[in-house]
């Protein structure tokens, strides 16, 4: 089993924490049932294990069949000692990630052309995440892992997330899963997990799980800054690469944004034959004015906090 892909977390390691960090990743890949450090002769050490343990997770999809809720931690100021719980048997795990492998393989031969351009690699794994569903309680551990996400079509903005990170990953794509919170329009904060993709040197936020909420043509959430996503994203800014203002964003590379009324009707004129498209407004709009504007028969939605309306249209047999 083999997971090569962008360490972000790991990088953000002293090289006391990263000598950790290799440690517990050769233990894990091994289904080591434990593994002890001692500090050696006279020296006194104390570690974050929690962090490391955090970046193992979030920088290895391959290590699902870790129970992380179980990870016992043991520590003296002369040794630390983890004890690892396991979901899976080791001949199980490896079966699960050959599957896991088989399905990312088979997105690549299908979906993947060798002359396409990183962007739109990018875009391709934003959309293939479209047909995953969204778990509901009670969630498995499956459901936060790229086995909930591609074996059993059902899991949390976690497994979204890694599941993005591996396919970007396959792609020679950098990619981090960011760890935050979700803000929603009722006020209710809750833990979530989306994305930072680095295109050609541009970094972006991206967050799969909420623009598969809305279905196809969804593309609220595709290659944000900071000031955007922060409408209704919380992260520590200071943790993770900071994204600006960038000409990738899907609204800004397709044209699709509105500065003023007029410019909206203009981009729903032009549309008028397109089965579905969204629009990025830039001037203060609301739910209750969408009938002042002819989208023609189908369905609209409206994003507030990222003022942006979608529409789809109504298939007429």
């Amino acid at each position: 089993m083999n997971d090569n892909g962008s360490k972000f977390y790991y990088s953000r390691l002293t090289d006391g924490e990263k000598n950790l960090y290799d440690r517990i990743c050769e233990a894990l890949l091994r289904f080591e049932p434990a593994l002890s450090l001692h500090a050696g002769m006279g020296k006194a050490f104390t570690v974050d294990t929690g962090k490391i343990m955090t970046a193992v997770l979030f920088d290895n999809p391959v290590f699902f069949y870790l129970n992380r809720h179980r990870v016992i931690v043991k520590q003296t100021p002369m040794y630390i000692q983890l004890i690892f719980q396991y979901d899976y048997t080791k001949e199980e795990a490896e079966q699960l990630w050959a599957e896991v492998e088989r399905k990312v393989d088979l997105f690549i031969k299908k979906r993947i052309k060798p002359d396409m351009s990183p962007l739109a690699k990018q875009l391709s794994v934003h959309n293939f995440l479209y047909s995953i569903h969204t778990a509901e309680e009670p969630f498995d551990s499956d459901c936060f892992s790229v086995v909930g996400a591609f074996l059993r079509d059902r899991c949390v903005c976690e497994g979204f997330a890694k599941a993005y990170k591996l396919l970007c990953d396959r792609l020679g794509i950098a990619s981090i899963v960011v760890v935050g919170e979700a803000l929603h329009e009722n006020g209710r904060r809750e833990p979530h997990s989306w994305n930072i993709t680095r295109i050609k040197g541009v970094t972006a936020h991206t967050d799969a799980a909420w623009d598969s909420r809305f279905g196809g043509a969804a593309y609220d959430y595709f290659n944000l800054c900071d000031a955007d996503i922060a409408a209704d994203h919380c992260f520590d800014t200071e943790l993770y690469p900071k994204c600006v203002p960038n000409k990738i964003n899907y609204f800004y590379k397709n044209g699709l944004i509105a500065r003023d009324e007029d410019e909206l009707r203009k981009i729903i004129a032009d549309r008028a034959d397109e089965p579905y498209y969204s629009v990025k407004l830039l001037f203060p709009f609301s739910k209750e004015r969408l009938d002042e504007f002819s989208f023609g028969i189908g369905m609209l939605r409206y994003n507030a906090a990222q003022n942006i309306i979608g529409f789809i249209k109504a298939m007429i047999e």
